[in-house]
Parts: structure tokens; C-alpha cells; sequence
């Protein structure tokens, strides 16, 4: 089974897929963070910048990761926990078709807040530089709306006004 934890930059995808592993670490979880892929994919050779500038947008990324996930999930018996943000018609194709194709298991959940909740945890996310926060603010509307229209039937899970905890024990319900 592959979890894909979704939604626009900043929502906590990553706080919440990272969370999620620990608690199901007995079920061979394994948490998947794929912004430090694209990172390691950018230092190993500054050329894929050129493939396309940002992750749901460059096919090559997209294939190094689906890989990355069928050697987690058919050679290590793996469950990854994907944090992720599958807001391009590629991504969709290139991740969760294919693995729908592969008769993968496989649960889709967008967590979801108010634009300026999520505007606020970009600001006061100091990981990331002052450029990127400022491109990720600016992209927040077209991420949620794509979300919003290409996922209708997904789990959502509203994270406004709930703890890490709480995401979490709603997730692993689902399971």
C-alpha cells in the first residue's frame, strides 16, 4: 500500500506523513519525504533544473520517484508515506495512475486549511529560504483549486484547528 499525504505547499504534509510512519512503523511503514528527493535530484546534477522547475512539473523527477517507491513497496515490503503535492495532470499520471495501473493499493488523503492559515505556516516555516516561501505563497490558490477539481472524491482532512495528533488518529482510522 502507498499513502500519498497531498495538498498545497505548506498545509504540513510533511509533519503529518512523518508522524503517520512512526505510528505505523510495525506495518513496515516508511516515511517519504519528496522534497528531499527533488533536493538530492537538483544536487546530483544541476542540469534537471532544465527538465522542468518545479517536481509535479518534471517528468524525470516524477520517474526517479516512482521508482524509488516500486523498489520500496516490491523489494523491501514497504509502505511508503508520501508526502507530496499532486497538483499537475503529470503527477497524477506519472504517480497515481501508474500505481492504480499496478494494482497497487493505494490511499489518496489531501489535507486542506484556509489560504491564510496556509500562508501563515509558509511564513513561519524558516526552512525554507525567503524565495521559496515566496513562490509557494504565490502558488497556494492554483494548488488548492487544482486540488479541489481533480480529486472531488479524495479523503479530506481539515487541519485548521487540530493538533498533528488529531490528523493523525483521523488518518489511522482510515487504514
Amino acid at each position: 500500500m502507498i499513502i500519498w499525504i497531498d495538498g498545497a505547499n505548506g498545509v504540513g504534509k510533511s509533519h503529518v506523513a512523518k508522524k503517520l510512519a512512526k505510528f505505523l512503523a510495525d506495518r513496515n511503514a516508511e516515511y517519504v519525504e519528496s522534497d528531499q528527493y527533488w533536493i538530492e535530484f537538483l544536487q546530483n546534477d544541476q542540469n534537471n533544473i532544465f527538465t522542468g522547475f518545479a517536481p509535479y512539473y518534471n517528468q524525470k523527477f516524477l520517474n526517479l520517484l516512482r521508482e524509488v517507491l516500486e523498489e520500496k513497496v516490491y523489494n523491501g515490503g514497504k509502505m511508503p508515506i508520501v508526502s507530496v503535492s499532486l497538483v499537475d495532470k503529470l503527477c497524477e499520471r506519472e504517480l497515481l495512475d501508474y500505481f492504480e495501473k499496478k494494482n497497487i493499493s493505494m490511499l489518496h488523503i489531501i489535507l486542506e486549511a484556509k489560504k491564510e492559515t496556509i500562508i501563515s505556516r509558509i511564513d513561519n516555516d524558516l526552512i525554507r529560504d525567503k524565495n521559496m516561501r515566496e513562490h509557494q505563497k504565490h502558488n497556494v490558490d492554483g494548488q488548492m483549486r487544482y486540488l479541489n477539481n481533480e480529486y472531488p472524491n479524495v479523503v479530506r482532512i481539515n487541519t485548521e484547528d487540530k493538533t498533528l495528533e488529531e490528523i493523525v488518529d483521523e488518518i489511522l482510522t482510515l487504514l
